[in-house]
């Protein structure tokens, strides 16, 4: 999302940094293969696959400012949902 300019706008980040940022993240990041079928969000099922990696991920946290959908489960098979504001609180 970095990538798109109108995403970086105000931010201050150049072209590089976003690649330097990428880079680093997939170098960090850990790969999941099949993904369990969940129904977390019946009424935006185009967020049950996110939630689906955070599981099969074993992830602590999903960080999501999805209001009307993700934060209201609180927390799924062992995966709490907390906005950015609260995961930088938890840290």
């Amino acid at each position: 999302m970095l990538a798109r300019p109108h995403l970086r706008a105000g931010r201050g980040y150049t072209p590089e940094e976003v690649a330097r940022y990428c880079r680093n993240l997939l170098a960090m990041a850990e790969l999941v293969g099949e993904l369990p079928e969940i129904d977390a969000a019946p009424n935006d099922p185009k967020d049950n696959p996110v939630v689906a990696t955070a599981v099969a991920g074993k992830a602590d946290y999903l960080v999501t400012g999805d209001r009307a959908h993700l934060l209201p489960l609180g927390e799924y098979r062992g995966v709490r949902m907390v906005s950015p504001r609260a995961f930088l609180e938890l840290l």
